[in-house]
């Protein structure tokens, strides 16, 4: 044998040895890996966006959009939430469900969302301006004027227009229409008519409207009252 050939032998006889010790090796390092990696207990798929069944349609129900044009070109665009005893409570319970809170957290969670009708009537606005100095809903001179009228054609001005300042990935779960271009405020009316010293919502009031008005125009939203 010519020790070209004696060379390649040995060479073969070689890689034929490496072989068990790479594939021992590579299984090490899977194993490793395996063990290393945080075990999925419970892996819960779902197409359904809420955890409730009943959220999206109270949502709905309470939720408006309203938008002012002038010729072609959008002035306007604003959607709001009247958060009714109906929605705080569809609220407290697709909150609770997300958030696995205990029943106990969940109790005291919707006693905190009813507590805070009692302090006005509140909504969650979302609005979209072209220009941003239009965007001043929460200046004292904003160049925007807002009311609550009822079906008595009775109006109040809010008495708190709050200025959310960030966004989370959170809050547009709960307001769907709520983008990256849009400000959010919280408005929040009072409970009862300054002057009349009653609800300015009674027993027997049937519609209220939410009215946005300026030089640029009128956006008016409108909410039918179930009642009990």
């Amino acid at each position: 044998m010519h020790c070209k050939d004696l060379k390649k032998s040995q060479k073969d006889v070689t890689c034929a040895l490496c072989q068990p010790k790479i594939f021992i090796f590579l299984a090490a390092i899977l194993l490793l890996f395996t063990a290393n990696c945080t075990s999925v207990g419970r892996f819960v798929e779902s197409s359904k966006p809420y955890h409730t069944e009943t959220y999206k349609s109270v949502s709905d129900k309470w939720s408006r959009e309203a938008r002012i044009y002038r010729g072609f070109e959008v002035k306007l665009i604003v959607s709001a939430t009247f958060k009714s005893h109906e929605f705080r409570r569809a609220y407290a319970d697709e909150y609770a469900e997300a958030h696995k809170l205990t029943s106990q957290e969940k109790k005291q969670f919707m006693e905190d969302q009813l507590s805070a009708a009692t302090l006005g009537h509140e909504f969650l606005m979302a609005s979209f301006v072209p220009e941003k100095k239009w965007d001043d809903f929460d200046k004292f001179k904003s160049m925007w004027s807002l009311y609550l009228v009822n079906d008595k054609d009775e109006r109040v001005a809010p008495v708190e227009v709050r200025r959310v300042k960030r966004h989370n990935a959170v809050t547009p779960h709960f307001y769907p229409y709520i983008t990256p271009w849009k400000s959010i405020y919280t408005v929040r009316f009072p409970y009862d008519i300054p002057e009349g010293d009653r609800p300015f919502i009674g027993d027997n009031t049937k519609e209220v409207k939410l009215v946005i008005t300026s030089v640029l125009g009128t956006a008016e939203m409108h909410w039918k009252l179930e009642q009990s």
